[in-house]
């Protein structure tokens, strides 16, 4: 029981304190604590609007002091790095030892017979802040850890969603339907097996994969009408003016700008690369291989 209590206590825990927050929770509690001072000290300080003010303003400083200077002087990247609930809590604890500290300081000439002895007013003051400060602080800390982590869950549950629909999509199946010129007849069209398409007069091949063999089959249907039943595929664009291409199953290329080839899996005669259409073919290819 006691190590799982000390397991929980050194928990990561992210480090927030830079300065758009340090200035806020500096703010906030310097106006609560002049709010405080001003309408609960009663007759325990003289001249209370001063020594309010006093008080408000040497805890925005004090806050400021302990969450920019110190950290900057002994903070090191690694330390904030491995940040964990206690190194949160001892901070926190010691941001109000310091207000304690310069609150002591500023105002004990204000007070009125609360304790002769400025060390004795010290120890009081820091006992206060302790007590006082001690179970707060714990609660906020693990509230505050309860929150970022629900909101990491559900960051990560998010991102996890997302990837999954992407993976789900690039392994989708997609099959088409198209028709062609024939009345009575419909190209079912499997883009994962898809290779490439070659014109024949008034007729396409089309090479589609299966297993360790390519299956060809002619249709009725004109090249240009096929690669417009395609435009929405990026992988599938045109290299020839007698070629359809499927860039996710090329096997090879080889040649250059001027010559330039692509192999598929089981085929033996190559696909060309007319000049005009190289240039578009490397930028989707490039963008599926590298």
């Amino acid at each position: 029981m006691k190590s799982k209590f000390f397991k929980n206590l050194s928990i990561p825990y992210p480090y927030l304190f830079h300065t758009k927050r340090n200035l806020i929770i500096a703010s906030t509690l310097s106006i609560i604590i002049f709010l405080i001072n001003y309408y609960f000290s009663q007759n325990t300080i003289t001249n209370k609007p001063y020594a309010c003010l006093t008080a408000s303003v040497v805890t925005f400083l004090s806050i400021l002091f302990f969450t920019e200077f110190v950290p900057k002087v002994f903070f090191t990247a690694e330390i904030k790095e491995n940040w964990n609930t206690v190194r949160e809590f001892f901070f926190t604890i010691g941001i109000l030892i310091s207000i304690a500290l310069f609150q002591n300081s500023f105002l004990y000439p204000f007070k009125i017979g609360i304790h002769s002895n400025f060390f004795l007013s010290l120890i009081n003051t820091f006992s206060y802040v302790i007590l006082i400060g001690t179970i707060p602080i714990l609660i906020i800390i693990w509230i505050n850890y309860v929150i970022i982590l629900k909101e990491n869950l559900r960051s990560v549950k998010a991102y996890n969603k997302e990837l999954e629909k992407e993976l789900k999509q690039k392994d989708k199946e997609v099959i088409l339907s198209i028709k062609t010129n024939n009345i009575n007849e419909t190209l079912i069209l499997d883009l994962t097996t898809f290779l490439f398409a070659k014109s024949e007069g008034n007729y396409v091949d089309i090479y589609t994969k299966n297993l360790n063999s390519v299956d060809v089959k002619p249709y009725r249907i004109s090249i240009q009408k096929l690669l417009n039943n395609l435009s929405d595929y990026s992988f599938i664009l045109s290299t020839h003016r007698s070629y359809i291409i499927n860039i996710k199953n090329i096997r090879r290329t080889s040649g250059n700008a001027r010559n330039y080839k692509i192999s598929f899996p089981c085929v033996s005669h190559e696909v060309p690369v007319s000049r005009s259409k190289f240039k578009l073919f490397k930028e989707e290819f490039d963008k599926y291989y590298k």
